[in-house]
C-alpha cells in the first residue's frame, strides 16, 4: 500500500467545486447543425451530443434527463451510466463528473451508524491520473480504493490507499503541513476504468475525544478542488458528492493517427491534427492548427 499525506489548506464550497464549460469562441460552432449545443447549465461540443445523429458514437452521448430531486432539474448525464457530467473540454479532452463521497460513521458505543461504499465505471474513457488525487479525511480511517486499468487486448488489476489517524481535532496540524493527521493522500494510476471505495475504522472511533470526528470519508476528487482544514469535519457532512476528472479519446487503437487517418470516419476535419495521447492506454484527439480555433471534430469547424 502506497501512502502519501495531503496538503492542509481550506475546503472549497460545493458551489465553486462544480466548473461550468465555457461558451463558443467568436461564435465559432461547438454542436452538429440542428444539434442543441447545451442542457441545463453545461455546454455541449461535438463528438458529445443529447440526442441521435448529435454525438458521434454512444460513449458520447449526454442524457439530458429532468430530475425533480436535483437543482437545477435538468440534469446532463453521462449515457445510461447516472455520472453526472459538469464540464466538456474538447482542448484537454476531459469530462469533468461528480461522484459519490464514501462514509463510516459509529456512535460513541463504537457501533457502526452508516457505511457506503461508491464505485462507478467509465470504459471506454479512463480516469484522470494527473487531475485527480484519492483523499480520506477521518482520525481513525482505513480508505481502500481498487479498480482495473485498461490496456489494448488485456487489464490490469490496482489497489491502494491510505491510513489517517489521530486523538481529536484539536491535534490537527495546519500551516500546509504533510503530517498525515486527519488527513491523507495517494495517487491514481494511469489507465484506471473503474473504481470502487471502501472505508473501515481500526477502533471504530472509540479513542477519539468529542463529537465532531464520528464519521470517515473517502474520495476521488479533482485536485484542485479540495484543500483539508479544520471544517473539513463539519463540511463533509453535507457534501455527498465531488468533482472528479475522465480522460475522453476517440477510438481504442494503440497507434491511433497513423491508424485513424487512413479510415473513413477519421474524426480530424479541415484544418486540424491528429494528436496521440501521451500517457493514455489508446485513441487520439483533434486540435485546430495554429492561427485557427473551434470545434475541430465539425466539418469547417476550426475557423481562421
Amino acid at each position: 500500500m502506497v501512502l502519501h499525506y495531503c496538503l492542509i489548506g481550506v475546503l472549497m464550497p460545493l458551489s465553486l467545486l462544480i466548473a461550468q464549460a465555457t461558451a463558443t469562441t467568436d461564435g465559432a460552432p461547438l454542436a452538429r447543425p440542428n444539434c442543441p449545443d447545451n442542457c441545463g447549465n453545461l455546454t455541449i461540443p461535438y463528438p458529445f451530443g443529447v440526442r441521435e445523429n448529435c454525438y458521434l458514437n454512444s460513449s458520447f452521448f449526454i442524457n439530458c434527463t429532468r430530475d425533480e430531486s436535483r437543482e437545477p432539474q435538468i440534469v446532463p448525464y453521462w449515457g445510461n451510466s447516472g455520472i453526472i457530467v459538469s464540464n466538456i473540454s474538447l482542448e484537454e479532452a476531459e469530462l469533468q463528473i461528480l461522484q459519490f463521497v464514501a462514509k463510516d460513521c459509529y456512535n460513541q458505543l463504537g457501533n457502526q451508524t452508516y457505511n457506503n461504499n461508491p464505485w462507478f465505471s467509465v470504459p471506454p474513457f479512463t480516469i484522470s491520473h494527473a487531475k485527480n488525487k484519492f483523499i480520506a479525511v477521518g482520525c481513525d480511517t482505513i480508505a481502500i480504493f481498487q479498480g482495473y486499468r485498461a490496456f489494448p487486448n488485456d487489464q490490469e488489476s490496482y489497489l491502494a490507499g491510505c491510513m489517517s489517524l489521530c486523538d481529536s481535532l484539536d491535534s490537527i496540524e495546519y500551516e500546509d503541513s504533510y503530517s498525515g493527521i486527519g488527513c491523507c493522500q495517494t495517487n491514481i494510476p494511469s489507465g484506471l476504468q473503474n473504481l470502487t471505495v471502501t472505508l473501515s475504522s481500526t477502533y471504530n472511533h472509540t479513542k477519539i475525544v468529542g463529537d465532531l470526528t464520528n464519521c470517515s470519508y473517502a474520495f476521488l476528487v479533482e485536485e484542485t478542488q479540495f484543500k483539508f482544514s479544520n471544517s473539513s469535519f463539519q463540511q463533509l457532512e453535507s457534501i455527498t458528492e465531488l468533482p472528479a476528472v475522465l480522460n475522453w479519446a476517440i477510438g481504442d487503437d494503440p497507434d491511433p493517427c497513423n491508424t485513424a487517418q487512413k479510415r473513413k470516419d477519421f474524426a480530424c476535419k479541415a484544418n486540424s491534427k491528429c494528436v496521440n495521447l501521451v500517457g493514455r492506454s489508446a485513441g487520439y484527439i483533434c486540435q485546430c492548427l495554429q492561427g485557427y480555433h473551434g470545434n475541430p471534430y465539425l466539418p469547417d469547424g476550426c475557423e481562421g
